[in-house]
Protein backbone atom coordinates (compact mmCIF):
# COMPACT_ATOMS: atom_id res chain seq x y z
CA UNK A 1 0.00 0.00 0.00
CA UNK A 2 1.54 2.91 -1.07
CA UNK A 3 -0.33 6.49 1.00
CA UNK A 4 -1.01 9.27 -0.71
CA UNK A 5 1.74 11.34 1.38
CA UNK A 6 5.15 12.55 1.22
CA UNK A 7 7.53 13.18 4.75
CA UNK A 8 10.55 13.60 6.11
CA UNK A 9 11.41 14.58 9.76
CA UNK A 10 15.33 15.18 9.57
CA UNK A 11 17.30 17.61 7.86
CA UNK A 12 14.71 19.45 5.42
CA UNK A 13 11.34 18.27 7.27
CA UNK A 14 8.21 18.32 5.22
CA UNK A 15 4.72 16.70 5.00
CA UNK A 16 2.73 16.97 2.44
CA UNK A 17 -0.44 14.86 1.76
CA UNK A 18 -3.23 14.59 -0.10
CA UNK A 19 -6.98 13.87 1.25
CA UNK A 20 -10.67 13.53 -0.02
CA UNK A 21 -12.33 16.33 1.35
CA UNK A 22 -15.69 15.04 0.47
CA UNK A 23 -14.99 11.45 2.51
CA UNK A 24 -14.47 12.35 6.06
CA UNK A 25 -10.55 13.54 4.87
CA UNK A 26 -9.63 10.09 4.25
CA UNK A 27 -5.92 10.06 2.76
CA UNK A 28 -5.66 8.66 -0.59
CA UNK A 29 -3.61 5.09 -0.85
CA UNK A 30 -2.79 2.98 -3.47
CA UNK A 31 -2.97 -0.60 -3.26
CA UNK A 32 -1.66 -3.65 -5.05
CA UNK A 33 -2.50 -7.26 -4.87
CA UNK A 34 -1.62 -9.81 -2.11
CA UNK A 35 2.47 -10.95 -3.14
CA UNK A 36 5.03 -12.95 -1.61
CA UNK A 37 8.07 -10.14 0.18
CA UNK A 38 10.48 -12.91 -0.36
CA UNK A 39 13.33 -13.70 1.78
CA UNK A 40 15.97 -10.86 0.59
CA UNK A 41 15.00 -7.11 -0.31
CA UNK A 42 12.80 -6.59 -3.58
CA UNK A 43 11.30 -3.80 -5.79
CA UNK A 44 7.51 -4.14 -5.92
CA UNK A 45 6.23 -1.86 -8.40
CA UNK A 46 2.47 -0.14 -8.54
CA UNK A 47 0.47 1.13 -11.13
CA UNK A 48 -1.19 4.40 -10.61
CA UNK A 49 -3.93 4.14 -13.15
CA UNK A 50 -5.26 7.33 -14.62
CA UNK A 51 -9.38 5.43 -15.13
CA UNK A 52 -9.74 7.34 -18.69
CA UNK A 53 -11.36 5.29 -20.79
CA UNK A 54 -10.18 6.87 -24.40
CA UNK A 55 -13.19 9.15 -23.94
CA UNK A 56 -14.08 10.05 -20.96
CA UNK A 57 -12.87 8.53 -17.09
CA UNK A 58 -14.51 5.14 -16.61
CA UNK A 59 -12.85 3.93 -13.30
CA UNK A 60 -10.59 4.78 -10.05
CA UNK A 61 -8.56 7.70 -10.44
CA UNK A 62 -5.95 6.41 -8.80
CA UNK A 63 -3.38 8.67 -10.43
CA UNK A 64 -4.51 12.17 -9.27
CA UNK A 65 -3.51 12.12 -5.87
CA UNK A 66 0.18 10.79 -6.61
CA UNK A 67 -0.08 13.46 -9.73
CA UNK A 68 -0.56 16.89 -7.07
CA UNK A 69 2.33 15.16 -5.18
CA UNK A 70 4.72 15.25 -7.97
CA UNK A 71 5.29 18.66 -8.64
CA UNK A 72 4.91 19.77 -4.94
CA UNK A 73 7.91 16.93 -4.69
CA UNK A 74 10.10 18.77 -7.29
CA UNK A 75 9.60 22.47 -5.78
CA UNK A 76 10.45 21.11 -2.47
CA UNK A 77 13.75 20.05 -3.42
CA UNK A 78 14.68 23.15 -5.24
CA UNK A 79 13.77 24.85 -2.11
CA UNK A 80 15.86 22.39 0.26
CA UNK A 81 18.72 22.90 -2.35
CA UNK A 82 19.05 26.69 -1.20
CA UNK A 83 17.71 26.01 2.24
CA UNK A 84 18.95 22.63 3.47
CA UNK A 85 17.86 23.65 6.95
CA UNK A 86 14.11 24.34 5.33
CA UNK A 87 11.45 23.25 8.10
CA UNK A 88 8.08 23.34 6.13
CA UNK A 89 4.84 23.23 7.92
CA UNK A 90 2.28 20.59 6.95
CA UNK A 91 0.71 21.12 3.77
CA UNK A 92 -3.30 19.48 3.11
CA UNK A 93 -4.25 18.81 -0.62
CA UNK A 94 -7.87 18.61 -0.47
CA UNK A 95 -8.86 16.49 -4.21
CA UNK A 96 -12.33 15.14 -4.93
CA UNK A 97 -13.46 13.55 -8.11
CA UNK A 98 -16.60 16.23 -6.81
CA UNK A 99 -14.50 18.86 -6.29
CA UNK A 100 -16.28 21.65 -8.90
CA UNK A 101 -16.69 25.24 -9.62
CA UNK A 102 -19.98 26.13 -7.86
CA UNK A 103 -20.77 28.38 -10.99
CA UNK A 104 -18.65 29.33 -14.13
CA UNK A 105 -19.04 33.23 -13.33
CA UNK A 106 -16.72 34.08 -10.96
CA UNK A 107 -18.85 37.23 -10.26
CA UNK A 108 -21.52 35.88 -9.11
CA UNK A 109 -21.82 35.19 -5.13
CA UNK A 110 -20.76 31.26 -4.75
CA UNK A 111 -22.05 28.70 -1.75
CA UNK A 112 -19.08 26.97 -1.02
CA UNK A 113 -19.34 23.93 0.82
CA UNK A 114 -16.08 22.01 1.29
CA UNK A 115 -17.48 18.82 2.75
CA UNK A 116 -19.52 18.45 -0.60
CA UNK A 117 -16.96 19.94 -3.32
CA UNK A 118 -18.52 22.93 -4.23
CA UNK A 119 -15.05 25.03 -3.14
CA UNK A 120 -15.26 27.66 -6.23
CA UNK A 121 -11.98 27.28 -7.44
CA UNK A 122 -8.64 25.80 -7.15
CA UNK A 123 -7.01 27.76 -3.84
CA UNK A 124 -5.35 27.86 -0.68
CA UNK A 125 -7.37 28.65 2.22
CA UNK A 126 -5.16 29.07 5.17
CA UNK A 127 -3.49 26.52 7.89
CA UNK A 128 -1.52 24.78 5.04
CA UNK A 129 -4.69 24.11 3.55
CA UNK A 130 -5.22 23.54 -0.65
CA UNK A 131 -7.80 23.02 -2.27
CA UNK A 132 -8.20 21.60 -6.31
CA UNK A 133 -10.45 20.78 -8.91
CA UNK A 134 -11.10 17.60 -10.11
CA UNK A 135 -14.50 17.74 -11.90
CA UNK A 136 -14.35 15.71 -14.90
CA UNK A 137 -15.57 17.73 -18.32
CA UNK A 138 -16.07 20.66 -16.15
CA UNK A 139 -12.32 21.53 -14.27
CA UNK A 140 -9.44 19.30 -13.48
CA UNK A 141 -6.71 20.36 -11.87
CA UNK A 142 -4.71 17.45 -10.40
CA UNK A 143 -2.84 17.33 -14.02
CA UNK A 144 -2.39 21.25 -13.92
CA UNK A 145 1.06 21.04 -12.27
CA UNK A 146 1.20 25.63 -12.61
CA UNK A 147 -1.80 25.55 -11.18
CA UNK A 148 -0.68 22.73 -8.21
CA UNK A 149 2.67 25.00 -7.80
CA UNK A 150 0.54 27.98 -7.79
CA UNK A 151 -1.52 27.21 -5.30
CA UNK A 152 1.69 25.81 -3.05
CA UNK A 153 2.86 29.48 -3.62
CA UNK A 154 0.44 30.96 -1.42
CA UNK A 155 1.27 28.16 0.88
CA UNK A 156 4.65 29.29 0.97
CA UNK A 157 3.63 32.66 1.36
CA UNK A 158 1.37 32.13 4.19
CA UNK A 159 3.61 29.23 6.03
CA UNK A 160 7.11 30.40 5.01
CA UNK A 161 7.00 33.71 4.25
CA UNK A 162 4.04 36.77 4.81
CA UNK A 163 1.06 37.51 2.69
CA UNK A 164 -1.41 40.17 3.25
CA UNK A 165 -3.55 39.53 0.00
CA UNK A 166 -7.30 40.11 0.14
CA UNK A 167 -7.97 37.10 -2.65
CA UNK A 168 -10.93 37.33 -4.98
CA UNK A 169 -11.18 37.59 -8.47
CA UNK A 170 -8.31 38.82 -10.77
CA UNK A 171 -6.69 38.40 -14.15
CA UNK A 172 -3.44 40.14 -15.58
CA UNK A 173 -6.09 42.94 -17.30
CA UNK A 174 -6.79 44.59 -14.50
CA UNK A 175 -5.63 47.11 -11.92
CA UNK A 176 -5.37 45.16 -8.71
CA UNK A 177 -5.06 45.96 -4.86
CA UNK A 178 -1.40 45.49 -4.98
CA UNK A 179 -0.97 43.19 -2.21
CA UNK A 180 -3.18 40.76 -4.70
CA UNK A 181 -1.00 41.51 -7.32
CA UNK A 182 2.19 40.43 -5.64
CA UNK A 183 0.52 37.34 -4.23
CA UNK A 184 -1.26 36.29 -7.41
CA UNK A 185 2.48 37.18 -9.48
CA UNK A 186 4.20 35.44 -7.18
CA UNK A 187 2.32 32.20 -7.31
CA UNK A 188 2.30 32.36 -11.41
CA UNK A 189 6.22 33.16 -11.23
CA UNK A 190 6.90 30.82 -8.87
CA UNK A 191 5.07 27.99 -11.30
CA UNK A 192 7.33 28.46 -13.64
CA UNK A 193 10.17 28.81 -11.53
CA UNK A 194 9.79 25.41 -10.44
CA UNK A 195 9.42 23.69 -13.41
CA UNK A 196 11.56 25.79 -15.97
CA UNK A 197 8.18 26.04 -17.97
CA UNK A 198 7.08 30.21 -18.06
CA UNK A 199 3.70 28.83 -19.83
CA UNK A 200 1.35 28.24 -17.36
CA UNK A 201 -1.71 26.30 -18.46
CA UNK A 202 -4.67 25.51 -16.92
CA UNK A 203 -6.67 22.25 -18.59
CA UNK A 204 -10.82 22.54 -18.05
CA UNK A 205 -14.18 21.99 -20.38
CA UNK A 206 -15.01 18.81 -22.16
CA UNK A 207 -12.71 16.05 -21.95
CA UNK A 208 -10.77 18.28 -20.25
CA UNK A 209 -9.16 19.04 -24.20
CA UNK A 210 -9.20 22.68 -24.05
CA UNK A 211 -7.25 25.09 -21.48
CA UNK A 212 -6.08 28.46 -21.09
CA UNK A 213 -2.30 29.86 -20.40
CA UNK A 214 -0.69 32.41 -19.43
CA UNK A 215 3.49 33.15 -20.25
CA UNK A 216 4.79 34.63 -17.57
CA UNK A 217 8.13 35.84 -19.42
CA UNK A 218 5.74 38.03 -21.50
CA UNK A 219 6.70 41.62 -20.74
CA UNK A 220 3.70 43.34 -22.40
CA UNK A 221 0.75 43.94 -20.66
CA UNK A 222 -2.16 46.76 -20.19
CA UNK A 223 -2.41 48.82 -17.92
CA UNK A 224 0.99 47.40 -16.64
CA UNK A 225 2.12 48.76 -13.01
CA UNK A 226 2.76 48.25 -9.53
CA UNK A 227 -1.21 47.06 -9.29
CA UNK A 228 -0.80 44.37 -12.40
CA UNK A 229 0.15 40.81 -11.55
CA UNK A 230 1.28 40.64 -14.66
CA UNK A 231 3.84 43.24 -14.28
CA UNK A 232 5.06 41.41 -11.13
CA UNK A 233 5.14 37.89 -12.66
CA UNK A 234 7.12 39.44 -15.69
CA UNK A 235 9.42 40.52 -12.98
CA UNK A 236 9.58 37.66 -10.61
CA UNK A 237 10.19 35.56 -13.37
CA UNK A 238 12.88 37.58 -15.40
CA UNK A 239 15.25 37.75 -12.43
CA UNK A 240 15.02 33.75 -11.74
CA UNK A 241 15.47 33.25 -15.45
CA UNK A 242 18.85 32.30 -17.95
CA UNK A 243 16.95 33.76 -20.75
CA UNK A 244 17.30 37.26 -21.01
CA UNK A 245 15.36 39.46 -23.61
CA UNK A 246 14.58 43.06 -24.18
CA UNK A 247 15.66 45.02 -21.15
CA UNK A 248 16.16 41.76 -19.15
CA UNK A 249 20.41 41.44 -18.16
CA UNK A 250 19.79 39.07 -14.82
CA UNK A 251 19.94 35.55 -14.62
CA UNK A 252 19.85 34.93 -10.89
CA UNK A 253 18.28 32.05 -10.20
CA UNK A 254 16.05 30.93 -7.01
CA UNK A 255 18.02 31.42 -4.55
CA UNK A 256 17.71 35.39 -3.98
CA UNK A 257 13.81 35.54 -4.82
CA UNK A 258 13.84 32.65 -1.90
CA UNK A 259 15.94 35.10 0.59
CA UNK A 260 14.44 37.74 -0.19
CA UNK A 261 10.69 36.33 0.73
CA UNK A 262 11.74 34.36 3.69
CA UNK A 263 13.91 37.28 5.03
CA UNK A 264 13.01 38.67 8.71
CA UNK A 265 12.67 42.24 7.19
CA UNK A 266 10.60 41.72 4.47
CA UNK A 267 8.16 39.59 6.75
CA UNK A 268 8.26 41.43 9.72
CA UNK A 269 8.28 45.09 7.62
CA UNK A 270 5.89 47.62 8.99
CA UNK A 271 4.02 48.30 5.54
CA UNK A 272 1.76 45.48 3.17
CA UNK A 273 3.70 43.38 1.18
CA UNK A 274 3.39 44.55 -2.49
CA UNK A 275 5.65 44.76 -5.10
CA UNK A 276 7.86 47.80 -3.78
CA UNK A 277 8.64 45.48 -0.15
CA UNK A 278 9.68 42.77 -2.67
CA UNK A 279 12.03 45.38 -4.62
CA UNK A 280 13.44 47.24 -1.73
CA UNK A 281 14.26 43.94 -0.23
CA UNK A 282 15.93 42.04 -3.13
CA UNK A 283 18.05 45.61 -3.61
CA UNK A 284 19.30 45.53 -0.13
CA UNK A 285 20.57 41.96 -0.68
CA UNK A 286 21.91 42.11 -4.21
CA UNK A 287 23.16 45.65 -4.68
CA UNK A 288 25.46 44.38 -7.89
CA UNK A 289 21.59 44.04 -9.32
CA UNK A 290 20.18 47.29 -8.45
CA UNK A 291 20.62 48.50 -11.97
CA UNK A 292 19.01 45.51 -13.63
CA UNK A 293 16.16 45.16 -11.60
CA UNK A 294 15.35 48.74 -11.41
CA UNK A 295 15.44 48.36 -15.56
CA UNK A 296 13.15 45.32 -15.26
CA UNK A 297 10.60 47.41 -12.60
CA UNK A 298 10.89 50.81 -15.02
CA UNK A 299 9.91 48.24 -17.91
CA UNK A 300 6.91 47.85 -16.12
CA UNK A 301 6.26 51.42 -15.17
CA UNK A 302 7.00 50.92 -11.85
CA UNK A 303 9.53 53.49 -10.55
CA UNK A 304 8.75 54.04 -6.74
CA UNK A 305 12.39 53.92 -5.12
CA UNK A 306 11.42 52.24 -1.61
CA UNK A 307 8.51 50.47 0.51
CA UNK A 308 6.67 53.04 0.59
CA UNK A 309 6.80 53.38 -3.46
CA UNK A 310 8.01 56.81 -3.08
CA UNK A 311 8.54 58.66 -6.36
CA UNK A 312 5.76 56.76 -8.25
CA UNK A 313 4.20 58.31 -10.54
CA UNK A 314 2.11 55.39 -12.36
CA UNK A 315 -1.59 55.92 -10.76
CA UNK A 316 -3.17 53.28 -13.07
CA UNK A 317 -5.82 56.51 -13.58
CA UNK A 318 -6.97 56.07 -10.67
CA UNK A 319 -7.59 59.02 -8.29
CA UNK A 320 -6.20 59.05 -4.78
CA UNK A 321 -3.84 55.98 -5.81
CA UNK A 322 -1.15 57.75 -4.93
CA UNK A 323 0.75 58.21 -2.44
CA UNK A 324 0.30 54.34 -1.39
CA UNK A 325 0.31 55.69 2.38
CA UNK A 326 -1.36 58.30 3.07
CA UNK A 327 -0.29 60.06 6.56
CA UNK A 328 -2.42 60.23 9.67
CA UNK A 329 -1.31 62.27 13.11
CA UNK A 330 -2.53 61.07 16.18
CA UNK A 331 -4.18 64.06 17.59
CA UNK A 332 -4.13 66.36 14.42
CA UNK A 333 -6.28 67.01 11.82
CA UNK A 334 -8.68 64.93 9.45
CA UNK A 335 -6.98 63.19 6.51
CA UNK A 336 -9.25 62.88 3.55
CA UNK A 337 -9.06 59.79 1.53
CA UNK A 338 -11.33 59.04 -1.66
CA UNK A 339 -12.34 55.92 -2.50
CA UNK A 340 -13.54 55.05 -5.95
CA UNK A 341 -14.55 51.55 -8.11
CA UNK A 342 -13.31 53.18 -11.31
CA UNK A 343 -11.21 49.87 -11.87
CA UNK A 344 -14.00 47.37 -10.48
CA UNK A 345 -14.41 46.00 -7.11
CA UNK A 346 -14.14 44.46 -4.57
CA UNK A 347 -10.51 43.46 -4.68
CA UNK A 348 -9.70 46.40 -7.56
CA UNK A 349 -7.25 49.68 -7.35
CA UNK A 350 -8.82 52.84 -5.75
CA UNK A 351 -11.10 50.54 -3.26
CA UNK A 352 -8.99 50.64 -0.63
CA UNK A 353 -7.04 53.63 1.12
CA UNK A 354 -3.35 52.61 3.06
CA UNK A 355 -3.05 54.96 5.84
CA UNK A 356 -0.13 54.74 8.06
CA UNK A 357 0.49 56.78 11.60
CA UNK A 358 2.50 56.45 14.68
CA UNK A 359 1.80 55.11 18.00
CA UNK A 360 4.29 57.11 20.56
CA UNK A 361 2.43 56.37 23.82
CA UNK A 362 0.34 53.52 24.43
CA UNK A 363 -2.86 53.24 25.05
CA UNK A 364 -6.78 53.68 23.47
CA UNK A 365 -6.30 54.91 20.33
CA UNK A 366 -10.20 56.01 18.65
CA UNK A 367 -10.13 56.45 15.55
CA UNK A 368 -13.20 57.73 12.82
CA UNK A 369 -13.81 57.55 9.52
CA UNK A 370 -16.37 59.93 8.38
CA UNK A 371 -18.07 60.60 4.59
CA UNK A 372 -17.63 63.86 3.37
CA UNK A 373 -19.04 63.63 -0.33
CA UNK A 374 -19.98 61.39 -2.97
CA UNK A 375 -22.58 58.96 -2.97
CA UNK A 376 -25.16 59.94 -0.37
CA UNK A 377 -25.19 56.54 1.58
CA UNK A 378 -22.28 54.99 2.59
CA UNK A 379 -20.74 52.28 4.74
CA UNK A 380 -17.17 52.63 5.97
CA UNK A 381 -14.98 49.92 7.54
CA UNK A 382 -11.50 49.98 8.44
CA UNK A 383 -8.71 47.35 9.70
CA UNK A 384 -5.68 48.26 12.02
CA UNK A 385 -2.43 46.65 11.74
CA UNK A 386 0.96 46.48 13.05
CA UNK A 387 3.87 44.78 10.84
CA UNK A 388 1.24 42.47 9.01
CA UNK A 389 -0.26 41.53 12.22
CA UNK A 390 -3.90 42.18 12.32
CA UNK A 391 -5.14 44.22 15.43
CA UNK A 392 -8.82 44.50 15.39
CA UNK A 393 -11.23 46.04 12.72
CA UNK A 394 -14.19 48.37 12.97
CA UNK A 395 -17.55 47.17 10.82
CA UNK A 396 -20.32 48.56 12.66
CA UNK A 397 -22.69 49.21 9.25
CA UNK A 398 -22.79 52.47 10.69
CA UNK A 399 -24.46 54.92 7.71
CA UNK A 400 -21.57 56.90 6.62
CA UNK A 401 -19.61 56.74 9.64
CA UNK A 402 -17.39 54.08 11.52
CA UNK A 403 -15.45 54.69 14.60
CA UNK A 404 -13.34 51.92 16.77
CA UNK A 405 -10.78 52.20 19.75
CA UNK A 406 -8.20 49.89 20.09
CA UNK A 407 -5.48 49.91 22.96
CA UNK A 408 -2.47 50.18 20.80
CA UNK A 409 0.55 48.76 23.38
CA UNK A 410 3.56 48.69 20.71
CA UNK A 411 5.50 52.04 20.16
CA UNK A 412 6.01 52.25 16.10
CA UNK A 413 4.59 52.53 12.89
CA UNK A 414 0.67 50.78 12.34
CA UNK A 415 -1.08 50.41 8.68
CA UNK A 416 -4.80 51.30 8.28
CA UNK A 417 -6.52 49.72 5.56
CA UNK A 418 -9.69 51.46 4.78
CA UNK A 419 -12.68 50.54 2.46
CA UNK A 420 -16.64 51.34 1.85
CA UNK A 421 -18.18 48.02 2.17
CA UNK A 422 -21.13 49.37 0.04
CA UNK A 423 -18.27 49.91 -3.17
CA UNK A 424 -19.66 53.22 -4.13
CA UNK A 425 -17.75 56.36 -4.89
CA UNK A 426 -17.37 58.46 -2.36
CA UNK A 427 -14.26 60.79 0.16
CA UNK A 428 -13.84 60.32 3.70
CA UNK A 429 -12.24 62.10 6.65
CA UNK A 430 -10.25 60.10 8.84
CA UNK A 431 -9.27 61.42 12.22
CA UNK A 432 -7.07 59.39 15.76
CA UNK A 433 -6.78 61.01 18.72
CA UNK A 434 -5.48 59.42 21.56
Amino acid sequence: RVLAQMIQTSGAQWNVRVIDNTSNDSLYALQGGVSSSGTTDSVRDLNAASGWGGTSYTSTRAAAPFAILAPIYESIQRVVAVDPDVVLPPAIFNWSVNNRPSTSDPNVSQEVNIDAGDIETSSYIGNGRILILGAANNDTDEYDEHVVIHEWGHYFEDQLSRSDSIGGNHNDQQRLDPRLALGEGFGNALSGMMTDDPFYRDSLSNQQATDFFINVEANNYSPEGWFNEGSVQSILYDIFDTTNEGGDTISAGLAPIYEVFTSASYTGSSFFTTIFNFLEEYRANNPGDIAAVNALAFAQSINGTDTTATGETNTGNINGALPLYKPVTVNGSATNICLNTVAGHPNRLGNRAYLIFNVTTPGAHTMRMTRTSGAPSTDPDFNIFRSGIFLGRADSGVNNSEQGTLNLTIVGQHIIDAYNFEDNDACFDFTITR
